[in-house]
Formats: structure tokens, sequence, C-alpha cells
């Protein structure tokens, strides 16, 4: 879920993929291979594994990513895009960044054939209540930290049955959301809050998480098992989670205002930059890191004078090599983006 005006498909079936429903030659596909082709107007991967086959949603559930370009390992399916991981059993995401199933199909071995019938049910990705709860349970779990990787904690405790007591404290002010749009769609357009949001508050209440926002954690007491809140209060757990992610580099700017400057991390950051930016002729970035480049792309695409200043000869020049680098320069500079680099 969530960052919908990304996650356009990447790829369509057409009428010359196979259609599954009229069946698929066994010796056409090869132990630990997979193909992409069609149920009616669905775009299904058909996967081998030994002599299983198996059939399965052709698109990744986290941004679309083509599954059949990534890699099958025994009967689990990477996405080539984010590495999400499935299950070609169950369906089920079974790491992040993905969080929900891929839907699968029922198939059927006929003679030197394979077919492929109707869509299964979705499995439940939570147990019931009354569930088997995993041995030695802490009594409580606090996660410290409202991205997705916390949220990720929290799903995943409530996926293996735990039950018990479950808090995500935040100092965003928003529950987690998909943070990769803020540097991207959020700034040439904004977007729906249910494009964003990674969950829907329905999900929270019915798992029984309590989602703490606005609370920044000042002091950790590991002897007394408490964290304690900048406003003072006192949160106490049994097991405790640290995913907090990085904070902003904040730099000093002689003679600039404060009211001039923002920064890159938040849904509020990328609000208070679109608003400025809807009476801004021109925008400085600091920084060409993908993060920096991806704010640039997206105020540019609005017709914004950009310019990006950077301590490097190119971008990314450190981390993929100066041909890279030019061509993602060169890739910018074709959209009118204007680099001044630091002169040696």
């Amino acid at each position: 879920m969530g960052g919908q005006a990304e996650k356009e498909v990447l790829f369509m079936g057409s009428s010359d993929t196979p259609d599954f429903t009229k069946g698929f030659l066994v010796d056409d596909l090869q132990d630990g291979r997979m193909i992409q082709g069609r149920v009616g107007d669905e775009d299904v991967l058909l996967a081998r594994h030994e002599d299983e086959f198996f059939a399965v949603g052709a698109g990744c559930t986290h941004y679309h990513g083509p599954l059949v370009e990534g890699l099958l390992i025994g009967d689990e399916l990477r996405c080539p895009l984010h590495h999400a991981c499935f299950s070609l059993r169950t369906g089920m995401a079974l790491c992040g960044p993905a969080f929900d199933a891929i839907p699968r199909w029922r198939v059927e071995r006929r003679g030197d054939r394979v077919i492929v019938h109707e869509k299964l049910p979705a499995l439940a990705q939570y147990p019931e209540t009354n569930t088997k709860k995993p041995p030695n349970s802490p009594s409580s779990v606090v996660i410290v930290g409202g991205g997705a990787a916390g949220l990720a904690a929290a799903d995943m405790l409530r996926r293996k049955g735990y039950d018990r007591p479950l808090t995500i404290i935040s100092a965003d002010d928003a529950a987690p959301y998909d943070r990769p749009n803020v540097s991207k769609d959020y700034l040439q357009e904004p977007i729906p809050d249910e494009w964003m949001n990674l969950r829907t508050p329905s999900f929270y209440r019915e798992q029984k998480i309590d989602v703490v926002l606005n609370s920044r954690v000042s002091t950790l007491d590991l002897r007394q098992k408490h964290v304690q809140l900048e406003d003072g209060r006192n949160v106490p757990f049994a097991a405790l989670v640290l995913a907090t992610g990085a904070e902003v580099i904040k730099i000093p700017i002689p003679g600039a205002r404060e009211s001039d400057v923002f920064y890159v991390r938040t849904w509020s950051d990328a609000r208070a930059i679109f608003k400025r930016s809807e009476t801004a002729k021109r925008v400085v970035v600091v920084g060409a890191s993908f993060i920096g480049l991806e704010v640039a792309a997206s105020l540019r695409s609005r017709g914004l004078d950009v310019h990006v200043v950077a301590p490097e000869n190119q971008p990314f020049e450190r981390a993929l090599g100066a041909e890279v680098g030019g061509f993602f320069r060169a890739l910018h500079e074709s959209h009118g983006v204007i680099f001044h680099w630091e002169e040696r």
C-alpha cells in the first residue's frame, strides 16, 4: 500500500503472452524458472520449483515491480526492485518492504501440460485470537520509530501471533507513510492521503497497535525498562525495538532566513516545500544525492528554476563512479537543472 502515484504498472501483459487457461507445456518451463502470462485480463506468473507449479500475481505489492525479472529461490520469489520476498505457496509477503500478499491461482497438471484455473481466496494474514501464541512472548513491546521499519516490526509481530500490548512511538505527526514519495510524487502534486499511508487507520484499531505521534524519546532506561518522552511521560516495555532511521543533517547558511530554508525528510516537510514552491521561482537544492536529485527533478517538472549545489564533480561519483554520475548529470541537465560543483 501507499505511494500509488509512483506505483504505475511497470509492465503490461500483451496478446502474445501465454494464456495459462489453455495450458502450458511442462517441458517448456525448467525447474527454478518462471514465465509471465495471463489468466483472463490479469497478468499471472507461472513458476516451477522441482515438480511443483505455482501461479501467482505478476506484480509486487510494494511498487508493482515485474516479479518475472526477480529471483526464484526454492519456493520463494524476490522482487527485482526492492527485494520484497513472497511465498509461492501462500502468496504471503515474507519480509519488507512489501506488506500485502500477492494473489494465487489454482494449478492443475494434466498430462504434458500445466493448466491454471480460478483465483484462490486470499489467506488470512493475521491469526485468530485463539491461535497458539509464540513461546516466551514478552508482556509488552515498544517500537521507537514510526517509519516503514517500525511498522514492519509491528506488522510481523501480529502476523506471528503476538497479541500483547504493542506501541509505536513516533516523532512524526502522521502514522507510518510511504516516505520515498516525500521527495518524489508529493512535490510534483500533493497526492491523496490514502496513497501515502502504508496502512489505514482501521488497521491499527483492528490489530490493537497503539501509535503515539508527535512524541520524541529522550531517555532509555534499560534497567527499569521504560522510555521517557520529551514531555516527561514514561512508557514501560518488556521488549524494545529501535527503528528510528536517520536524522536530517542541518547546516548553517549565513544570511539565510530560517523561513527560506527547508529540509526533506517528513511528510510535513513535503507539504511545507510544496506550499512555498507555489509562489517561488527559483530553488537551490544543497546536495546531489538520490534524494536531492529527486527533489530537483520533481520541482523542475513544475517549471521552477532549479540549481543543485554539491561538493563533488558528478552526482553519485563516490558510490557509482564518474561514468554513471555523468549519465545522471546529463539526464538532469537535459531537463534544465543547473549544477554548481566544487571548484578544484
